[in-house]
């Protein structure tokens, strides 16, 4: 098995970066924070990724209250601690 070098513009690269940010937030990041913490100039990139994740079962997009809108949450699957959506939209609300 060859190693993948991840260059910063690769497509990997934003792959692995945005499933680590997920995990590390919990288990559920917003797409906001996700491109606040990614620098990529093409948010195609980050698009593709996401559906990706989405499409391997690793994350799941999941729609809560926010702020002042409706926001959609990413959900880390591979966690034990996946929880349903209700208990997701209460701790937002706290």
């Amino acid at each position: 098995m060859t190693t993948i070098q991840l260059n910063k513009k690769s497509k990997e690269y934003v792959y692995h970066s945005v499933y680590s940010i997920i995990k590390n937030c919990n288990g559920k990041a917003t797409r906001r924070r996700i491109e606040k913490e990614i620098d990529i100039s093409s948010k195609y990139e980050l698009q593709y990724a996401i559906l990706r994740l989405i499409k391997e079962g690793k994350i799941k997009r999941i729609r809560g209250f926010g702020v002042n809108r409706i926001e959609y949450y990413y959900q880390d699957m591979k966690s034990n601690d996946c929880k349903n959506n209700t208990e997701i939209i209460r701790e937002s609300k706290l």
